[in-house]
């Protein structure tokens, strides 16, 4: 059937038996036909508005198509949502209208009909790619998820447009077909990043996104920088075994048995009753061993921290700039790795001040006396529960062991982290890691060396080894992590051996495994959210107080302890960056359903889908289940018999798909997304401080080979869309401030205009400027290039009304409308009109050359006052300026 051809109609029917369908449908309440919003109401009072002005706003799109079919497009909706409501749960109605637009839209996208096999590849790729909000139809920032696509599922539209007489499906359209077509289509569309299984279990819409995967990052770098020493002195106590065993005369077995009881701090008589002074003389020279250990693992830790480097740069003469401790944290650890006296006296005599090698060994001599010194934290029996560690009991991993294995993870996923590689790539050892001097003249001071790892990039370059850079920041971590493995020179850096490993090289196993384990204690002790579980309760108690009721003794004690933390005041002006408030409340709201799937009983004990049809499972299991599972799901699942519950293990993988849905969590894949917005955020005040720093360091060409391979294209298209709506969504949530530059007059007057925003409306807002607003964008350290669609032809950088944003510069994007500035793009700006400054403030120079830079230094000045009023720098601009135009006078 051709294109031109005019649609045979739905079939008709009477309004009577249309309202009557209605009126039966389950939640209706008092809904009539003809109206456009239809309300309905489940057992929990929830309320679900289906509205079809939506219809209006989607055929506006395909006029073409919406003629063709000789019907109303919203009486046509109406009758197929009917069709399908009653095959489906109060809670899914909205999501089952929504995707049911979304497939008319992409059949009418295709605007073939009837829908054919050859067909199918084009009606799935529009359908994957695009959502659907109160505003229309968008590009998707992600791939839509496997639960999004199958409510409705084609097939069930296709079964009520036949029950219809709508001949939109030919009979060729199969279940087997539509798999056949996903399988090939989802890693087309991800550039092989994904497979259709990795999306069947969620991997496609699993991204943690900047703002909030960078919080998770950042607890775990500080869970490393914080424990990594002590964890490090452990494993060299238990490396060192044979020697204290040695030592005392005794078989390595006897030792080994008792070792990290008395490491984990338990007393003698607690691990031997019966001998307990044959343990004390054990006990005395373990310790004695690994207090030694612990020693030398807390100095060469504490050498490199930023306020000891401040100190040394004190006494080797140089100020404390960022240049001079980050140059100074290489020498001292290269020196610590290799020992290299020639190399390393090359490196001090070229420091701003030439450093002497007397002095070098002396100021590291004095730094070990003084934190030898300090006294050490033993590790204790209550250290290790309060970290979650409580094994008590003899067999199974102890908690040494756990303990070390989890500080090494935290560590492993900070570098998956930082570096955006596939968990294929991981499996590096720690001689595969080139060190070169850095020639950059940019940073060569700060870094006098780059460091290159010589492996395997298997989708890309196969069998081939490949040289990618990674900064000095990455490959400390690395050293840690392969002490903490005890790993050879020879066999992988970042996790241990399993003897019964047939490739010892292959990570996904070992990566995947590590990026999630330190998530339930982020979501139960990340500093930021233990702030806002604070101020939460200083809140409540200053409501009980305010209401005159008296406080309870155990009220009376929370308050002392949050006064200790804080003064009142402290807590009554508090800010809180919005940003961590939504992360925290999708952290916590997400844990009991992330917490049920990783129970280690849900995985060893398969019986939960049998107890669970029994109404035998847990109590708090089944109101989780109850709750995230469709009405759908739960009439299908209770319809299976008890047989095939037990045996098909596919049930139990269907359920545990549909309550993860939406959840965020950390996954390697969703850390390749972090880090692709992390090269378009660098300069980004919202990104985070470990984001931006981590980017300090990273070259130029770094950054631009990523961008620039074809092989990330699809994950890069991504992020621009969620940078955009990140960008926006932010300057809404702080209501501009902070912000400058023309594109804030645009946006200011849009927020104007609208009424105040909720968080979902902020969120569809968002949505609309990022996908049909803003055509593209670019990061400079002045700030973005928000390229709007509408007025792109008057960029500033626009040649013959075609933008040229490969010649930005500050001259041109200062005062262009697409210009978007923050906080930290102030002293990069102040820096660049440096030489402009002091050009206005020169008397020799010519008015008439001044021009540009008076015109350039204007501009500035404007946009350092709105960022920061009280800028040291404002006095020295605004006085270069006056100069001028008395001059000019």
């Amino acid at each position: 059937m051709t294109k031109n051809t005019v649609r045979k109609p739905i079939r008709p029917r009477e309004n009577s038996e249309l309202q009557a369908l209605l009126t039966a449908l389950p939640g209706n309440v008092d809904n009539v036909y003809h109206t456009n919003e239809w309300v309905f109401q489940d057992n929990r009072q929830n309320i679900y508005t289906v509205s079809f002005t939506l219809v209006e706003k989607v055929a506006a799109l395909y006029p073409e198509w919406v003629q063709k079919q000789g019907t109303d497009p919203v009486s046509l909706a109406k009758q197929l949502w009917l069709s399908l409501a009653e095959r489906t749960g109060i809670s899914n109605y909205v999501k089952t209208f929504r995707g049911m637009l979304l497939w008319i839209a992409a059949l009418a996208n295709n605007n073939t009909f009837p829908l054919t096999r050859s067909m199918l590849p084009e009606l799935l790729r529009f359908r994957l790619t695009h959502t659907i909000s109160v505003g229309g139809i968008y590009p998707a920032k992600s791939l839509v998820s496997d639960g999004s696509l199958t409510t409705p599922s084609l097939l069930r539209l296709q079964e009520v447009c036949d029950d219809s007489e709508l001949d939109w499906f030919g009979r060729s359209i199969t279940n087997h077909y539509l798999q056949g077509a996903l399988k090939k289509l989802i890693p087309e569309l991800t550039d092989n990043e994904l497979t259709y299984q990795d999306w069947r279990q969620g991997h496609s819409f699993n991204l943690l996104t900047l703002d909030y995967g960078r919080y998770y990052v950042e607890h775990c770098l500080n869970v490393f920088e914080e424990h990594s020493a002590l964890a490090i002195a452990l494993r060299r106590t238990q490396r060192d075994e044979a020697k204290i065993a040695e030592l005392l005369n005794i078989g390595q077995r006897t030792l080994n048995t008792r070792l990290c009881q008395i490491l984990e701090g338990h007393k003698a008589e607690d691990i031997d009753p019966q001998y307990p002074s044959y343990i004390l003389r054990i006990q005395e020279a373990v310790l004695d061993h690994f207090r030694s250990v612990y020693r030398q693992a807390r100095f060469e830790h504490e050498l490199l921290r930023e306020t000891t480097l401040e100190e040394v740069a004190e006494k080797f003469n140089l100020s404390g700039s960022q240049e001079n401790v980050d140059r100074l944290r290489v020498i001292f650890w290269d020196w610590l790795q290799r020992g290299n006296r020639t190399e390393t006296e090359r490196l001090l005599t070229q420091c701003q001040t030439a450093i002497p090698w007397s002095l070098f060994e002396e100021t590291m001599e004095s730094v070990q006396r003084h934190f030898d010194d300090m006294p050490l934290s033993m590790p204790s029996p209550e250290f290790f529960q309060n970290l979650g560690f409580s094994k008590i009991q003899d067999g199974g991993v102890s908690n040494i062991n756990s303990f070390v294995a989890w500080v090494a993870k935290a560590g492993v996923t900070s570098i998956v982290a930082l570096t955006g590689w596939r968990r294929s790539e991981f499996g590096f050892p720690w001689s595969a890691i080139q060190q070169i001097r850095n020639k950059d003249k940019l940073d060569e001071y700060a870094f006098p060396y780059r460091y290159q790892i010589d492996w395997y990039v298997k989708k890309t370059n196969g069998k081939v080894r490949t040289l990618r850079e990674i900064t000095f920041g990455t490959i400390s971590l690395i050293d840690r992590v392969r002490h903490l493995n005890e790993s050879e020179n020879e066999l992988p850096s970042l996790y241990s051996i399993n003897s019964n490993r047939k490739d010892p090289f292959k990570s996904e196993t070992a990566i995947d495994s590590a990026v999630i384990t330190l998530w339930p204690h982020f979501v139960h002790h990340y500093g930021g959210f233990r702030l806002l579980d604070d101020l939460e309760s200083w809140r409540k108690l200053m409501e009980t107080e305010k209401s005159q009721k008296l406080l309870t003794v155990s009220q009376h004690r929370e308050k002392e302890r949050l006064l200790a933390l804080q003064s009142r005041h402290e807590w009554d002006t508090i800010v809180v960056d919005e940003n961590l408030r939504t992360a925290w409340r999708q952290a916590r709201s997400d844990w009991p359903r992330l917490a049920f799937i990783w129970s280690k009983n849900t995985k060893a004990n398969r019986d939960w889908v049998v107890q669970y049809r029994q109404g035998m499972l847990r109590e708090d299991w089944t109101r989780l289940l109850d709750y995230h599972l469709s009405d759908e799901t739960k009439v299908w699942f209770f319809s299976l018999d008890a047989e095939e519950l037990r045996t098909n293990k596919e049930i139990g993988r269907t359920l545990s798909r549909e309550v993860m849905a939406e959840a965020l969590y950390p996954s390697p894949h969703a850390f390749r997304h972090m880090w692709a917005e992390s090269v378009y955020r660098r300069f980004d005040g919202d990104a985070g401080w470990i984001i931006r720093s981590q980017f300090k360091h990273i070259s130029r060409r770094m950054w631009l080979s990523y961008i620039r391979n074809k092989d990330n294209r699809f994950i890069l298209k991504s992020v621009k869309l969620h940078v955009t709506h990140s960008l926006v969504v932010n300057f809404l949530k702080h209501k501009g401030e902070g912000y400058a530059g023309q594109m804030t007059t645009f946006l200011r007057r849009l927020f104007q205009k609208t009424k105040v925003l909720s968080p979902e409306e902020q969120q569809e807002l968002a949505n609309k400027l990022a996908t049909q607003e803003i055509e593209s964008l670019k990061s400079n350290p002045w700030g973005y290039c928000l390229l709007m669609r509408r007025s792109r032809h008057k960029a500033n950088c626009a040649q013959g009304s075609e933008p040229m944003s490969h010649n930005a510069s500050p001259d041109l994007c200062l005062g262009c409308i697409h210009n978007l500035m923050q906080a930290n793009n102030v002293e990069w700006m102040i820096f660049h009109v440096s030489a402009h400054v002091e050009a206005l403030m020169n008397p020799i120079v010519p008015n008439i050359f001044k021009k540009a830079s008076y015109d350039l230094v204007v501009k500035t000045t404007r946009q350092v006052r709105r960022l920061n009023a009280s800028h040291e720098a404002l006095p020295e601009l605004e006085e270069a300026l006056l100069l001028y135009e008395r001059r000019a006078d």
